[in-house]
């Protein structure tokens, strides 16, 4: 099967710039060799090269983590991604404010179990957020007005009931989805007082270990929540 192009790709294949490019190459070409063969291999080879390059670029680009941004989500799944990065905010204050140790290396591991929640919670806040737009393109009130409106006999009927039913479901799974992510979210506030308490005395680098188990957990949970909702991309 063949392989579409990218979009990046496709558009420098054609852009002005690209034109441009060849244009020149054959032409300094022709004036310094005088062959039209030469300046024929020249400009497919910048053309070939340019599209090759553009490819690399917009590889290298789509390979990039996605920035994490609660404002490209609506509540209330933005507040859940803005109170993970608010308990990710203060981590690294009482990080910044630890003395070079074992204290601080302990905290250092503690910080990526920590960024690694903020990033599945961000992801299940998207599916989240996903979630809410399939329900909300589903017309519940109208649809039971209308089912209201028919026969019991009418053939209608089916349709509109198996559509309330998703509609049902997937209020469900999206209010669900709010209670768990809302628990997770104080669960990681209430660890990460913890450690900003223990980050400013000196204490048994062992006492964190209780605390990066919750965070760990916590981790898990929210990881576990992301993967179960998988699944909304595609559905939605």
């Amino acid at each position: 099967m063949a392989r579409r192009l990218e979009p990046t790709v496709l558009l420098a294949a054609i852009s002005p710039i690209t034109i441009a490019l060849v244009a020149g190459a054959v032409a300094l070409t022709l004036l310094l060799s005088g062959s039209l063969i030469a300046a024929i291999v020249v400009g497919i080879a910048v053309y070939v090269l340019r599209v090759l390059v553009s490819r690399l670029i917009a590889s290298r680009v789509a390979a990039l983590p996605r920035r994490i941004d609660p404002f490209a989500l609506r509540e209330p799944w933005r507040f859940f991604v803005r109170d993970a990065i608010r308990a990710q905010t203060r981590f690294t204050d009482a990080l910044t404010d630890t003395e070079p140790g074992p204290l601080r290396d302990r905290l250092l591991e503690i910080g990526e179990s920590l960024d690694n929640g903020v990033e599945q919670a961000w992801k299940a806040a998207q599916r989240g957020q996903q979630l809410t737009d399939a329900r909300r393109r589903i017309d519940g009130p109208r649809l039971q007005r209308q089912l209201e409106g028919l026969d019991a006999a009418d053939p209608r009927r089916s349709g509109l009931e198996a559509q309330l039913a998703t509609h049902g479901r997937l209020a469900e799974r999206e209010e669900r989805t709010q209670s768990e992510l809302e628990t997770l979210d104080v669960r990681l506030d209430e660890a990460v007082a913890r450690v900003t308490e223990l980050g400013t005395r000196a204490g048994d680098v062992a006492e964190l270990d209780e605390v990066a188990a919750s965070i760990g957990n916590v981790v898990r949970e929210l990881e576990a929540l992301r993967l179960s909702l998988d699944d909304v991309e595609g559905a939605a």
